[in-house]
């Protein structure tokens, strides 16, 4: 072989090499997350996953980001069907701490990264664009992740500007049934974005890791502030508060007629905090027409 001939073999093999490379480092990463917070960051990063668990209940609970059509289910949350999910052949799976049992039956299907964010007095501004980095990092997607954390102040900036200031401090809180209600306070999700709007959290009583305490509405009385009922209500209950003469009394003694909001994971990142703020800005800016 010449010299010559030599160097364009050189040259094409590393021609070649470079190619492989390249479209190696275009094949976007085939993930797939557990966990629902981690979907819709996600999501909100341009990724979208081959796989999540329990879809409908997520476009009940979560509904924004939608979930991409070609997102398979794989299940329930606690029981991801393994054969398909390793059909799919995922390079990476998340998880978080809840669904850490899981790990040695997904890792071998593929690696498994546990990112935390729920904790105690973890859940901060700072805490989700954290959590919203580190979901950068693991996917490539470190740009998107700053475009979503500097999107996300400027909206809740322009939110906060027509958001009516003279509100009294907010009471959010769920229904798990007609008598008993998640409250939310310190280290939740409603109160970031509550605060971001220039708005209080009328709940100071001690909440867990997930920011709420379990109270029977009883333990509502003599708070006074806006109650916000965040959907979805279960079935029945509704009906059974329009009956309810306490729970009446307990709307009247607030001072405020109970407004109900659309459904924001209450355990969400960035995503589910700027849509819940938007539903804030919207009930509270059209409350007298309620």
């Amino acid at each position: 072989m010449t010299t010559r001939s030599f160097s364009l073999s050189i040259l094409c093999f590393a021609y070649l090499v470079a190619n492989i490379a390249s479209a190696a480092q275009a094949a976007p990463l085939r993930v797939m997350s557990i966990d629902w917070t981690q979907t819709e960051t996600l999501i909100a990063l341009g990724v979208t996953p081959i796989a999540m668990a329990q879809k409908s209940s997520y476009n009940a609970w979560v509904r924004a980001p939608a979930i991409p059509s070609a997102t398979q289910d794989v299940g329930l949350r606690s029981q991801p069907n393994l054969e398909r999910l390793s059909e799919l052949k995922p390079d990476k799976i998340f998880i978080s701490p809840m669904f850490s049992s899981l790990t040695p039956k997904l890792s071998r299907i593929a690696p498994v990264t546990q990112i935390t964010l729920y904790k105690q007095d973890n859940i901060t501004w700072d805490g989700l664009k954290i959590f919203t980095r580190r979901l950068g990092e693991e996917t490539n997607t470190q740009a998107e992740a700053e475009t979503v954390i500097h999107t996300a102040e400027q909206t809740l900036a322009k939110l906060a500007q027509k958001t009516p200031q003279n509100e009294p401090p907010l009471l959010m809180m769920q229904f798990m049934d007609s008598r008993h209600v998640r409250v939310f306070g310190t280290n939740s999700m409603y109160k970031i974005a509550a605060n971001k709007l220039g708005l209080k959290s009328a709940w100071n009583g001690e909440t867990n890791p997930w920011g709420y305490s379990l109270v029977g509405i009883d333990q509502l009385m003599g708070i006074k502030g806006q109650i916000i009922i965040v959907k979805p209500i279960p079935a029945g209950v509704e009906r059974n508060l329009q009956q309810d003469q306490f729970w009446q009394y307990l709307v009247k003694s607030s001072g405020q007629p109970a407004l109900k909001a659309a459904p924001s994971w209450s355990f969400g990142s960035i995503p589910s905090t700027v849509r819940f703020a938007e539903e804030l800005s919207n009930i509270l800016s059209n409350k007298d027409k309620q």
